[in-house]
Formats: C-alpha cells, structure tokens, sequence
C-alpha cells in the first residue's frame, strides 16, 4: 500500500512582517515628534519676536488681500474675514484632507490673529501624524498580544490572528479618536460615525468591533489530512469484447502486445505460424478467482491462524510469536502474501462491504494479474496513535481487519471478501527507536574538498535524532536532526527520515559519525525512549583525481581504408587508489560523452576503427568519491595502400641485392610470377635497422621473381611481380 502522506494547513498572513513594519513606523514616530516639537516652539518664537517668518508672512498677506476684495478698504481683518466669501485653492484642500488642528499664533506687530497648519511632515501634516501615532498604538498592543499568547500556549496560527486583529483595531481607534476629538477637516465625518461619542468610548468600541471581525476572517484552526497517491502502470479493458479487432486489419499485423492491449482476456494463438490471431480465452468463464494465503513469504516467527468468524476459505489470522497474545509488535515490518488459482487483480482495503472498484488500495502496491501476491505493512503503536488527536483513526483495541476482493481477466469478482485479521501489541513501548538505513552508504568515500555532506537516516518510527562526532549519550550530542516525528508522516518505504548535514569532512581520512534517536515525540518525557548504543556512521574523505597518461599519441598508418586504434587512460589517486570510470568524446561538450568500453579500473581502454584524418579526443574520469579529471590526446591516422616500389637493383660480388622505397620484406620465384608471396624464397635483410635492402645469392643466367610487401600488407596482385631480374656475368 504505497502511501505518500502529506498535510494540508490552513495559514493565515504572517504577522512577523506586519509588527516589522509597525515597530518601524513607530521609531520614525517618536523620531518625527521630538522634531516636531522643536519645530512648533522655533514658530512660537519667531512669531511673538518679529514678523520674519516666510511663511507666516504669506499668509498675512493673503489674509490681508483677503479682506480688501471683500471690503474695498483695509478694515479690521478678522471682521473683514468673517464677511469674505470662502476662497480656497486645490493645494489648500489637500492641505487641510491630511491636516488635523491648527496653532494659533499671534503677530505682536499688528495684533493680526490667524490660523496656521504644522505638523510632524511640514506644515498641513498634522491628520498624517495622527495616522502614524494610530499605527505605532497597534504596533505596540499586536506586539504584546502576539507576546502573551504565546506565553500562555496559542499555537502559532492563532497568537498571529489575535495580535494582528489587536493591531489593527488599536490603530483605528487610536485614528479615530483624534480626528473626532482635534480640529480637522474630517471631524464632521468621525463625530457622525460616533468615533468622539462618550469621551472616546466610541472610537474604542470601534476599535473592539473591527477586531473582533479581524480576528474571525483569519482564525482558522489547523486541520490534518492524509493525502494518498500512486503511481501505476495502464490496464487493458476488463475482458475480451475487442480482441478480434487486432485480426481485422491486414495492413497491421496483430502482434502480441496489440493484442494484449485489447482487453484482459486476449490471448495470440498460433505463434509464429502464418495462422497468429487474437482470441478471447475463458470466454465463458464465470468463476471469481479463489484466495489462500501464502506462507512462502510471511515474516518469520509469525504464522496464519484459522479466523474464528468465517470459514477458513474465507480469511486468515496471522498471529505473532513474540509476544504472549499473538499481536504485532509496532513499528516492526510485516510481510504476508495470498496465492490466487488464476491470474487475478487485488485490492484490499480496512472498509467491509464496498465494491471492487471502490476499494481503496492495490494489494501490494501492484494492478498486474499475478498469482502471487505480496503486502508490506508497519502498523503503529496505539499510544502513539492517540497523541495525534484527529489527525488519524484509531482502531479499536488494536484490531485490523483487511478486506480483499479478486478480479480476474473476464472480470470475476469475489462477492465474499477474503479477511486478513492481526492485532497490534497494546503494552507500552519500551523499544528505542531503530535507524534501519541511510540515503548514503556507510563507508561511501566522497570527493576532495567536500567539507559537508548531506544525509538522511531512516527511523523505523517517529523519533529525534541527534549526531555527534564522538560516541557519546543522546542528551550530549551536539547536532539535532530535522525528523519526521508524526506518524502520518512515513515516506514511500514506511519509514521515518531525519536529515541532516554532516559537516567538518577531513580529506584523505576515515570520519566516523555517531547517531542516537528518542522516541515518541509527542508524549512527555519520562514516557521516551533513548538508544542506549550508538549507530556508527562513516564517510571516507578522499584525495585529488589524477590522469597519468592518455593515448594514443603521434603519427599511425595502416594499409587499410580504416584502421584500429585503442585510446587507453590510466587514472591514480582519488578515493580508491585510481578506480574510476572514463568516458571519451569528440567535442568535449556536454552530453556527448560516452563510457569507455572497457572502465571501472585503473587502466581504461576503447578500441575504435578510424580512417586517414587528424584527431582530437577529449576524457572524463570519475570516480566512487565524485573526484573528477579530464585529459586530451591528439593523433594522426594515414592509410598507406601502395606497394612498394624497387629503386635499384645490382650485382655485389657474389650478391644480388634490391633496395625498396620503404620498410618492406621480398621474397622471390626462380619459375613465374604466379606464386603466393609466403610460399616464395625469401631475400635476406642486410641488417634490422635497415629494412629497405635485400640480398640474395647469385646465380648467373638465373631469372628472379621478386614480390616485396611492406609492415601494412601491401604487396603485388597475384601473377604480378616487383620487379624481374635477369642474372648474367659481363667479362
């Protein structure tokens, strides 16, 4: 039953970022008041000193203008303002949209009294700054929200919900109670919405109100869920309806594989005959396949048992014999199988009475028609099952019930299911947890420099685990690994991986590393247990890849149109004394590399057949390590077809000698031409260094045949000579 289990939560938006933002904001706050207040006290004095301001003397001017246009003459300002029609410009509504209330000041030159807007940004800022002091409030209360939550043990989820609901109310009341409470141009509008009511108490309840619905829209509490998948191969149709399809069309022969495609049922008959057709076998079987179990491959120490509910046909008990009342020990592999009469399709599944095809699972993971059958399984603790609250189902006093329907290729299905029956042990576990493989080998070697080195270790159940590079107690180790620690949480093989990086690899030595694990996460502490033996791990650090020698080398010629040639590498060093694997290419690019024919070795070796040419071969070499080298060779191929030729030809005293134009071996005839080159008299070689002059005795008024082949076995055609000598004596 492959099983890829995963978890599906429901999040919410981080909080971390938003108290980020909102301690900012609040610095930049404190920060902009104090200036503020510099600023506010530095127009007080130049007010009550001089008329000098800029600013503040611009606006004089206009209130003056002001009143003229209203008035036709100077006259008291502030009755002439009171009578003037209302004159704004669109900067000034902008001005006042941000600003809240003004400041007073009085010129002590005139006695002229006006309004005059400064803020935190500039003047006309002042709605802004009670938009800032609103956000530093919610930074502050969802900061210590988030806090106290936390303390008094929210999950993480909802601690986040709570003090970003906080925040955002506390900034909006805050908001609101001073644009209501301050003079500004949106008073009307937050006195209207009861943000001034009651001394404040409006905006408060504000506040609470859009908390409340804040923290509803984003509260969700984590739910757990098991998600199934499986990967299997494509099933032909139930049956055999089609299979005479595959014999109607006479320009595609029906091979075995269309005709197996057509359904479950087609059979080709009369292989390799010119007869071949497609045929539904056992068209009118109506027999479901019948089921026992098979106890070739059951677990040792563990038996089937008669099952005391149906009739022995009709299910099994596989009882235990390590433990006093036949239950499985938890988190220990199980392997049980069944034997089908036919070739058949299981499912099983921990639901009765459902259809075939509603059946959850392939029995062992497989959709094939097989006879035999085999399911792997790891059961769980029943303590551990129930840590898990609603995350899993537990079952009743440990019992499983596994039901299992047959279907064979006609589509016969058991109507009765076959019941595999066992108990998981319910005594408390006492067992420390077993780390039964790694995703690296130990004693795997790895490459030179490498100073870190990522791992996995299985776990037989949910555990932490924790590594040192001495052999010392769990509670000592350094390092803690990152673990599955719930049960849902089993990988394809069923099993529990904690990974981890083994960091501080020596070069060229043996580092050892020591693994403890601790089981039962979720259950307190004095209900665990600790490996009381370390599992012993080791890496071995390596050194440099070296290339001795790469051939061929030079000049080659052969006298054929291609000739053979081995490129040969001879590796050393590494992670095992040389031991690589070597590839060659043409180009050196990447992906055109192809492994040498003969590798896995210090000496490496490809034979290649090559015509005349200049050649460039690039070589790989890796080794078990990862070390890596690379090496090139250049060469030249000439093809040498031509015979050699006799230059000269005399008569030394008692000698006849010839001189080829290369190397070459002569042998001669005293008859004809027609002789077969090795079956000649063969002529003596002056000496080994100088294989292009031959000798033979001389016999006056004696004819010599003579074929000469060179070192590429290049040589007349028969009945065709070298040259033709004519012995005579002249006196």
């Amino acid at each position: 039953m492959k099983e890829e289990v995963g978890c599906i939560r429901y999040s919410i938006v981080s909080g971390q970022l938003f108290l980020l933002i909102m301690s900012t904001v609040a610095i930049a706050f404190i920060i902009g008041e104090s200036q503020s207040v510099q600023a506010q006290q530095g127009m007080m004095i130049a007010a009550r000193t001089a008329a000098s301001n800029p600013h503040y003397q611009q606006y004089l001017k206009g209130y003056a203008d002001g009143a003229k246009s209203a008035t036709g003459t100077t006259g008291n300002p502030t009755t002439a303002a009171q009578n003037a029609p209302a004159k704004e410009e669109i900067g000034d509504w902008l001005g006042k949209l941000f600003s809240g209330r003004g400041k007073e000041l009085t010129a002590p030159a005139d006695g002229k009294v006006g309004t005059y807007e400064q803020g935190v940004f500039g003047e006309g800022y002042t709605g802004l700054n009670h938009l800032v002091s609103g956000l530093m409030w919610g930074a502050v209360a969802g900061g210590i929200t988030y806090a106290v939550a936390s303390l008094l043990g929210a999950d993480d989820n909802t601690a986040k919900a709570a003090s970003i609901a906080v925040g955002i109310g506390t900034a909006i009341a805050r908001f609101g109670f001073l644009q209501a409470t301050e003079s500004s141009f949106a008073t009307p509008l937050f006195n209207t919405l009861g943000f001034g009511a009651g001394g404040g108490g409006g905006a408060f309840l504000w506040g609470v109100g859009i908390a409340a619905v804040v923290f509803v829209l984003m509260y969700k509490k984590e739910k757990k869920q098991v998600v199934e998948l499986a990967c299997l191969p494509w099933e032909a149709p139930i049956g055999g309806a089609d299979c005479e399809k595959c014999n109607n069309d006479p320009l595609k022969p029906c091979s075995e594989y269309r005709c197996k495609s057509l359904g479950q049922a087609c059979e080709l008959v009369n292989k390799g005959s010119s007869e071949e057709r497609c045929v539904w076998v056992a068209r009118n079987d109506v027999n479901s396949p019948t089921i026992t179990p098979w106890r070739d491959v059951l677990t040792p120490q563990h038996r089937y048992a008669p099952l005391e509910t149906r009739p022995s046909a009709l299910g099994t008990k596989i009882v235990s014999d390590q433990t006093g009342d036949g239950c499985i020990r938890p988190f220990t592999p199980l392997q049980f199988g069944l034997v089908t009469n036919e070739p058949s399709q299981c499912k099983v599944d921990t639901v009765s009475n459902t259809s075939f095809e509603e059946m959850g699972y392939y029995f062992g993971e497989s959709n094939l028609f097989r006879y035999n059958h085999t399911q792997q399984l790891r059961l769980p603790s029943l303590d551990s099952i129930a840590v898990e609250g609603e995350a899993l189902e537990v079952p009743t006093e440990g019992l499983y019930n596994f039901y299992v329907r047959c279907q064979d290729a006609n589509g016969n299905v058991n109507v009765d299911e076959f019941v595999i029956n066992l108990c998981v042990d319910k005594s408390p576990d006492a067992t420390p947890p077993i780390i039964e493989a790694t995703s690296i080998t130990s004693g795997s070697p790895v490459s030179f420099g490498t100073q870190t080195v990522p791992l996995t270790v299985y776990v037989n159940e949910p555990a932490e685990c924790r590594w040192s590079i001495q052999d010392k107690a769990y509670e000592s180790m350094e390092t803690n690994m990152s673990c599955s620690t719930h049960v849902y949480e089993q990988n394809a093989r069923q099993q529990y991986p904690c990974q981890t990086n083994l960091t501080g690899v020596k070069d060229n030595a043996v580092n050892a590393f020591y693994f403890r694990c601790k089981d039962q996460p979720l259950k307190n502490e004095s209900d665990r247990n600790t490996n009381q033996e370390s599992y012993s791990f080791m890496l071995r650090g390596s050194q440099l890849l070296n290339i001795l020698n790469v051939g061929p080398n030079g000049t080659f010629t052969g006298g054929t149109d291609v000739i053979p040639l081995n490129l040969t590498v001879r590796t050393d060093d590494g992670s095992d004394e040389g031991v690589a694997i070597c590839s060659f290419s043409t180009s050196g690019d990447e992906g055109t590399f192809i492994s040498m024919f003969e590798t896995e070795s210090y000496q490496h070796r490809q034979t290649l057949t090559l015509s005349s040419g200049n050649y460039t071969y690039f070589f790989r070499c890796i080794d078990a390590g990862g070390n890596a080298a690379s090496a090139t060779t250049n060469f030249t191929v000439i093809t040498d077809r031509t015979v050699p030729q006799v230059t000269r030809l005399y008569h030394d005293s008692d000698i006849l000698r010839l001189i080829t134009n290369e190397d070459a071996l002569c042998t001669y005839s005293l008859t004809s031409c027609n002789y077969v080159f090795t079956e000649g008299i063969e002529m003596r070689l002056v000496s080994s260094q100088q294989r292009f002059i031959h000798a033979a005795p001389w016999k006056p008024q004696q004819t010599y045949y003579v074929k000469c082949r060179d070192a590429y076995g290049n040589e007349p055609s028969p009945n065709v000579c070298s040259v033709i000598a004519s012995a005579s004596n002249v006196f």
